[in-house]
């Protein structure tokens, strides 16, 4: 059997996305893969018939730029989102007849994200807008006669536009390549948060847009698209959903722009799906007192509403629970009759669908190590208060998608201890059944470290954790350890979480043993465990992690002079935090990690998470709190040799955190090296480019060789 090393991201496929079309014989989804000559990802939409489960599953879409599939709701056809032609638009590709995709939207920024009307007739749209283009827009649409908003005001409905030949393209892409770098030089920045992601936001936020759908697909769409959201400035729209009766859609907006809290403090809207004319181009809001609400998805019979809220606390972020309300004629919601589906379980909402009959709420939770699926039957009226709760599956497995088909069969998605990705149905038995399992030859082909669910006591706490071994594991030898810890803080590990597999295995693979567990303030364990660690981001969680370590390496096999340690984001400064406090590794590796809350307070996009974590402290309330609670006060007690890992466009945590920790510790005289990852963001080790990736893992299980490991 071959060992899983770093390189074997390169033939590791994994899914994503997947819709069943409303007929109920096909599922659409969403498979990628790397391109190692390329160094870049290949995302396809491929095709799974549900009535032949011996049929193979099949690509769909030839080019290796698409994603986010959604059937029209007669089946007849697939649209999705492409950036075949440089900026990503909405194709449509017919399902029963031959034919080629074609394009239905033309929105010079590009589209995010759209859905169907369910006349079929329609479909809605995001795209990114400055004040200034909105104007634009807008005047150049009156200027022409058309309606307000349109998205090609420069040809007229039914007639071609003008013909450009490729010179012609070229230089006007050119040109607005020229006038955008102009624009940008010097950058004036007036908001907060002016960055996120590896990217900067340039003033640009998120509009709702609908286009209507052209009756034959064999040319590119005419129809103009009008955009339904006024020209406010900052605040960002959510993404689009529709009424039952196509007449109205719902969204979310950002209650309050100039709060700087961009990404939170939300509540669902309502937009007329008709509107054209900005004398009437507005939105009502469907407030829930002390609430931030997300995703609402009305029902299919059109008689509720269901979203995922979390509660408003000033002084803590809050898990999300799943709930309803009752829709009214007027496509307004009742939300004084809220009912919440979830709360009850105790544990976070991660994903919701409805039945094509509207009888259930299909979820996801995260709950102790994994990620199951349940399903509430819906009430019949708002004042029934009994709510039905089913746990549809339990296994040790992650699902991080699925949809529902109209005969009670659902079709999902999931990680297991075992394979990464693979596409299974649960049947009307409650079996789970494997639809497509791409990497069934790897895994037959590669050696898989053995996964063991461990769980002890801290300061009264039980703490979840596991302990992969390596594929060729002998009791008999001494292997040295590697810790690693989660970042969040409120995310939750498992045995089957599939964003940290190929990373453990790999280590596994390199003849390590990893231990990893849940410390307090994780989430999947209750509202009081998600709250264990405010204001304790170092010592109480450190114990957790190290009475793991003790339990761990009181197991013969456990060579405790070689333990290493490693985590990034909030782990990255938990790893430092324990190395300063704590001297039993022999090595460390601290990845994109917080080091410096008292600067690093107004350097993120997210300024006032470091407030709600650490107590409500600010750097003017307490900066000597701040600073004790900081990791790089505890530089002068360093004596495990560290690395540091961090991406020069991260504007989640910047890289002035490890520049400040490195330079500490180097001036210091301790052993330490920084690397720096260029083009890379905060969310390198999930999806950064592929050589940075399998780069990254081998750096650190090089540092580890270099400073604990040795053959036995």
């Amino acid at each position: 059997m071959k060992a899983i090393t770093p390189e074997s991201l390169y033939e590791l496929i994994l899914l994503d996305d997947v819709r069943v079309s409303p007929d109920g014989k096909y599922a659409a989804f969403v498979r990628t893969s790397v391109d190692r000559s390329g160094n870049k990802y290949n995302r396809t939409v491929w095709i799974k018939d549900l009535t032949d489960r011996r049929a193979p599953a099949r690509p769909l879409t030839a080019s290796t730029r698409d994603g986010s599939p959604r059937w029209s709701p007669n089946s007849a056809y697939l649209a999705f989102i492409s950036t075949r032609d440089d900026k990503p638009q909405v194709f449509v590709l017919p399902m029963h007849v031959p034919g080629e995709a074609h394009s239905i939207t033309a929105h010079p920024n590009g589209v995010e994200a759209f859905e169907w009307s369910p006349d079929g007739r329609r479909i809605a749209f995001l795209a990114r807008m400055r004040a200034d283009e909105c104007e634009k827009e807008d005047a150049e649409a009156v200027a022409k006669g058309h309606p307000l908003g349109s998205e090609n005001p420069e040809s007229d409905k039914g007639s071609p536009p003008k013909f450009k030949d490729a010179w012609e393209l070229k230089r006007e892409k050119e040109q607005k390549q020229h006038e955008e770098e102009m624009r940008l030089d010097p950058r004036v920045v007036s908001r907060v948060p002016y960055r996120t992601g590896t990217t900067f936001i340039e003033d640009r936020y998120t509009h709702i847009y609908v286009t209507e759908v052209p009756a034959s697909f064999a040319e590119p769409n005419q129809a103009q698209a009008i955009r339904l959201t006024p020209n406010d400035g900052a605040a960002n729209f959510g993404a689009p959903t529709w009424s039952a009766d196509s007449r109205t859609i719902y969204s979310t907006y950002t209650r309050d722009p100039d709060s700087g809290e961009l990404f939170r403090y939300a509540d669902i809207v309502r937009l007329s799906a008709g509107h054209a004319d900005s004398s009437v181009r507005r939105f009502d809001r469907l407030p829930l007192a002390d609430y931030t609400c997300y995703t609402p998805t009305p029902s299919p019979n059109g008689r509720w509403l269901a979203f995922d809220r979390s509660f408003d606390d000033p002084a803590a972020y809050q898990p999300g629970t799943l709930a309803i309300a009752p829709l009214l004629p007027d496509g307004t919601a009742d939300m004084v009759h809220v009912i919440d589906l979830t709360a009850v379980l105790d544990r976070s909402l991660a994903a919701f669908a409805w039945s094509p009959d509207s009888r259930f709420l299909y979820f996801t939770l995260n709950k102790d190590g994994a990620v199951n699926l349940w399903r509430a039957r819906i009430p019949r009226t708002a004042q029934s208060r009994r709510i039905e709760i089913q746990q549809m599956t339990d296994a040790v497995h992650e699902i991080s998608a699925f949809d529902a088909l109209a005969d009670g069969r659902v079709v999902f998605i999931a990680s297991t201890p075992g394979d990464p990705s693979a596409l299974y149905e649960l049947d009307l038995q409650r079996r789970i059944r494997p639809l497509y399992r791409p990497n069934a030859r790897f895994m037959a082909e590669h050696g898989i470290g053995r996964v063991e669910a461990v769980r002890y006591s801290s300061d009264g706490r039980i703490i979840h954790g596991w302990v992969i071994t390596p594929p060729d594991f002998d009791p008999a030898r001494k292997y040295p350890l590697v810790v690693q810890m989660h970042g969040g803080p409120h995310v939750m590990w498992g045995a089957a979480t599939r964003s940290i597999w190929h990373e453990f295995q790999a280590m596994a693979g390199a003849g390590y043993v990893v231990f990893y567990c849940n410390p307090r303030g994780s989430d999947g364990y209750g509202n009081d465990f998600w709250h264990a660690n405010r204001g304790d981001w170092g010592d109480g969680p450190m114990r957790d992690v190290l009475r793991g370590v003790d339990l761990i390496t009181g197991r013969d096999y456990i060579d405790v002079e070689r333990l290493c340690l490693t985590g990034g984001s909030y782990a990255g400064y938990l790893t430092a935090w324990i190395i300063g406090r704590d001297h039993r590794f022999a090595a460390a590796c601290a990845q994109r990690g917080v080091y410096n809350l008292v600067s690093m307070r107004n350097t993120t996009d997210v300024p006032f998470f470091n407030d709600r974590e650490t107590g409500g402290i600010t750097p003017w309330d307490d900066v000597q709190a701040l600073w004790s609670m900081s990791p790089i006060s505890l530089v002068p007690n360093m004596r495990t040799p560290l690395l540091i890992e961090h991406s020069e466009q991260d504007y989640r945590v910047p890289i002035e955190q490890a520049e400040q920790l490195f330079q500490a510790m180097r001036l210091q005289k301790k052993t330490v090296e920084l690397v720096r990852w260029p083009r890379e963001g905060h969310e390198l080790s999930r999806n950064g480019e592929p050589r940075h990736r399998v780069e990254r893992i081998r750096r650190i299980i090089e540092w580890f060789n270099t400073h604990a490991y040795r053959e036995q």
